[in-house]
């Protein structure tokens, strides 16, 4: 066992502008994709100590009285079509009609299996989708990191 040691972070850009136009639906959409190397610690004993650290933000449309639920997920290995991963992570946010929306905010994190840090490489996709039409303005960005190793034995 080694000591806490970081292994990749990734950062995930859909959007950078507060303009976009992009309609969500109940089809879910990729809006984040990231892929965090897990090399260093492949076939280790420290592969079953591996964590990842996921957070970003969705921008909506909050201009008109819309009645939407909107929902975001994140999969670890999808391939990035939503239900094809392991889901690890959703979101269930309710528009109640409201006309100024803050950006949805996501932040968790994954204790991922040594099988899937052993393969070298860990996909990470954030779908969105919404009971009724609704416009993603942005900006939307997700962000990862992972490290691996403990802490026992050390003072």
């Amino acid at each position: 066992m080694m000591p806490i040691v970081f292994l990749d972070e990734r950062i995930s850009v859909f959007s950078n502008i507060s303009t976009g136009t992009t309609l969500i639906e109940t089809t879910p959409v990729l809006i984040g994709d990231i892929g965090l190397q897990t090399f260093a610690v492949a076939n280790t004993p420290d592969a079953s100590n591996a964590r990842v650290a996921l957070n970003g933000s969705v921008q909506l449309d909050g201009d008109v009285e819309l009645f939407a639920t909107v929902t975001l997920t994140i999969e670890r290995n999808s391939t990035g079509t939503a239900g094809t991963g392991t889901l690890i992570y959703t979101e269930v946010f309710d528009t109640d009609g409201i006309t100024s929306l803050a950006p949805l905010s996501i932040t968790t994190g994954d204790f991922p299996p040594a099988a899937a840090v052993n393969a070298g490489q860990i996909r990470y996709s954030l779908f969105i989708s919404s009971t009724i039409e609704i416009i993603l303005t942005g900006p939307v960005g997700f962000n990862g990191s992972a490290v691996a190793g403990t802490t026992d034995g050390i003072i």
